[in-house]
C-alpha cells in the first residue's frame, strides 16, 4: 500500500530524474510539539555539541542526506531566532540590528526600516522544525526547498504555470532567504518561490555562487510535478537541449590559418 511518505518520496524520485539538482531536494516540516522529534533525528546541539544557523543544517541535510531536528536550543543566529519567534525581541536587540544593518545593507534607519514590512515571521507557534531528504523523507513536508541552478528555477517555474496559469511574483532583499523566503513565505502565501539566496546562505550555508532556490508548499507539489511531467513530454527539458544542426565558420583571417595549420584536415569549401 502506498503511503503518504512514499507520495512525497517518489516526488523526490521524479525532481531528481527530471531536473537533476546537485544536492538533495529537501522536506521540511513545522513541529507542533517536541513530541514528534524522533530520537534517531540529527540534532546539533546534541549530535554536534554546538549551536549553528538553520541554514547550515539545511546544507548538511541535502548534502549528507540527514534528518535534522531544530529548536531553539539548537540554533543562535539572532535574525532565525527572531523571525521564528523564538525570541521576543527587545530594545536592546533592535539596536543590534540596526546598527548591523545599516551601512552594511542600507543606507541609513530609515531606509533599513522599510524591510521590517515584507518580513514574514512566525509567531513561537511552533517549537522547532524537522529537515530531510525529499527521496528518503521522515516527514510529511509543509515545504520543500531545492537549491538549484536558474535554469533548473526556470524548469520549475515553468511546470507550474503551466497547470496554474499566469505568473509567479516573487520578492527580493538578497538576505534572510532559505530561513525565510524558502520555509516562512512559502507557508504564509502557500505560493512557490523563487529565492535569491543572500550572504547568510553563501557564508555559513555554503550555497554556492550560482546556486538559487525554489520552494513549494508540500500540498502543491502535485501540481509542481504533474507540470513538469507535461512540460518534459512537451519538450521543456533539462538540461536545457541547445539547437546544435548548424555548420560552423570562421572568420576569413582565421579561417585561412586554420587551414593552414591543419594541413588540409579541415573540409574544404567548393
Amino acid at each position: 500500500m502506498t503511503t503518504e511518505l512514499d507520495r512525497y518520496r517518489k516526488y523526490g524520485e521524479r525532481i531528481e530524474a527530471l531536473i537533476r539538482p546537485a544536492s538533495f531536494p529537501l522536506a521540511v516540516k513545522m513541529v507542533q510539539s517536541a513530541g514528534e522529534i524522533r530520537p534517531e533525528y540529527k540534532r546539533p546541539s546534541r549530535d554536534l555539541g554546538l549551536q549553528n544557523f538553520l541554514c547550515q543544517n539545511f546544507k548538511m541535510a541535502r548534502v549528507y542526506g540527514w534528518t535534522i531536528a531544530i529548536t531553539e536550543a539548537d540554533i543562535n543566529c539572532k535574525l532565525a531566532r527572531a523571525i521564528y519567534g523564538w525570541d521576543r525581541a527587545t530594545e536592546e536587540d533592535k539596536a543590534w540590528a540596526e546598527a548591523f544593518n545599516v551601512g552594511l545593507y542600507a543606507k541609513d534607519g530609515v531606509t533599513e526600516s522599510q524591510f521590517e514590512q515584507h518580513l514574514y515571521c512566525f509567531n513561537n507557534e511552533y517549537p522547532g522544525l524537522i529537515i530531510s531528504p525529499l527521496t528518503r523523507t521522515k516527514i510529511v513536508p509543509d515545504t520543500v526547498l531545492i537549491y538549484c541552478l536558474p535554469a533548473q528555477a526556470m524548469r520549475f517555474v515553468q511546470g507550474y504555470l503551466y497547470m496554474e496559469g499566469g505568473v509567479l511574483e516573487f520578492s527580493a532583499a538578497g538576505r534572510v532567504g532559505s530561513c525565510h523566503e524558502g520555509v516562512i513565505k512559502t507557508i504564509k502565501t502557500n505560493s512557490p518561490q523563487y529565492v535569491t539566496l543572500g550572504n547568510g546562505d553563501r557564508v555559513w550555508g555554503g550555497a554556492q555562487d550560482a546556486e538559487v532556490m525554489f520552494s513549494c508548499p508540500g500540498e502543491k507539489l502535485d501540481i509542481l510535478l504533474e507540470g513538469i511531467e507535461q512540460t518534459h513530454a512537451a519538450g521543456l527539458r533539462y538540461p536545457v537541449p541547445q539547437y546544435m544542426n548548424y555548420a560552423p565558420g570562421f572568420q576569413a583571417e582565421f579561417e585561412r590559418s586554420a587551414m593552414e595549420r591543419a594541413g588540409g584536415t579541415i573540409e574544404k569549401k567548393d
